[in-house]
């Protein structure tokens, strides 16, 4: 089944179970938030949206009442994302690489090494509460989306299933998976590689199947989803640092209490905060967990660490024209 099909099959199904349907009325009484993600229970940004339902719940006195659906049970980033558009569903966590599907504005958080490791605490606060963050917020409401909740998730690199990959010249024609992002299939032919892009939740078979060898992930990433079993080996680079923002439906966001909507966003804001502390010391046990399990752990020197940002170097060349320049400043702010 193809990932256009598979997302109609997801998206119908969950109509029919009645997941995808308008929430209760504000004024009907209880307020439900429904929110779709694709992560697994127990990863870094899932944890964060679990503490966002433990305060939201206390603090309303269970007026508000928060429903989280993870591993992408409601369909894709994407799936989702155009049910809340429509006012189907309360709120999508989309992440950054997949958003530019929903605006040309967010399309240069995928370029690669746009955040350094070491600059990634400025990054998330402009995206959270400073310029970032009021720009990226009138293109979304352009859409009907409201950007609310930013949770971090740890700097990714590529990951292999059939060869130990210690250099760039060593990714040569594999076959690696990539997001619908113009720039994430960009960034994996860069560097020699054989992109086919696919839905996260369609991953694990690709590679089981050997329709892909590959797959862009965290330390982290590896042990929430148990890549160990099937991942021999990780090219640290870091390149990628995606964001999932929580995004609300226009009309559901405005249509709330005011005094409401404010303990929302009061509660987002200590919630992904919490997130960003917890993904630190999540990373510290992913890479532990890669090491236990046999997954080859390799960390580029610098020199070949130079080739690799040469390569990439394509990307920015090829993209620069068609990039929002008043995004791009505003990113580039960050890591000053």
């Amino acid at each position: 089944m193809n990932n256009v099909l598979k997302g109609c099959f997801l998206t119908a199904m969950a109509v029919s179970l009645g997941l995808l349907c308008p929430a209760e009325s504000p004024a009907a009484g209880k307020i439900l938030i429904r929110i779709s993600h694709t992560g697994a229970a127990d990863n870094e940004f899932s944890l964060g949206y679990e503490k966002f339902k433990e305060l939201v719940e206390a603090r309303t006195n269970g007026q508000v009442q928060v429903k989280i659906f993870p591993n992408a049970v409601l369909g894709s980033d994407r799936v989702a994302g155009e049910a809340t558009q429509q006012g189907n569903l309360e709120v999508v966590s989309i992440a950054t690489n997949i958003l530019s599907s929903f605006t040309r504005a967010a399309v240069p958080f995928d370029l690669p090494f746009a955040c350094a490791p070491e600059k990634m605490d400025a990054y998330m606060r402009s995206m959270a509460y400073g310029d970032i963050n009021k720009y990226l917020r009138e293109e979304l409401e352009k859409v009907n989306l409201v950007p609310f909740m930013f949770n971090a998730t740890a700097p990714r690199s590529y990951v292999f299933s059939k060869k130990n990959v210690t250099c760039l010249a060593d990714m040569k024609g594999i076959k690696i998976r990539a997001t619908p992002s113009p720039i994430d299939v960009a960034n994996a032919k860069a560097v020699g590689m054989n992109p086919t892009a696919l839905a996260f939740d369609a991953v694990y078979q690709a590679l089981q199947q050997g329709t892909v060898d590959g797959e862009l992930l965290s330390f982290l990433s590896m042990k929430s989803f148990g890549r160990a079993e099937i991942i021999k080996s990780m090219l640290v680079t870091q390149h990628n640092f995606p964001v999932h923002v929580a995004c609300m439906n226009k009309a559901f966001f405005y249509g709330l209490p005011d005094d409401t909507r404010q303990t929302i966003l009061d509660c987002a804001r200590e919630a992904q905060e919490w997130e960003w502390g917890l993904m630190d010391r999540m990373e510290e046990e992913g890479l532990k967990y890669c090491r236990d399990n046999g997954v080859a752990v390799n960390f580029p020197d610098e020199r070949q660490m130079a080739e690799i940002k040469q390569a990439f170097r394509k990307v920015w060349e090829e993209f620069g024209p068609q990039l929002d320049p008043k995004m791009v400043e505003l990113i580039a702010a960050t890591q000053k």
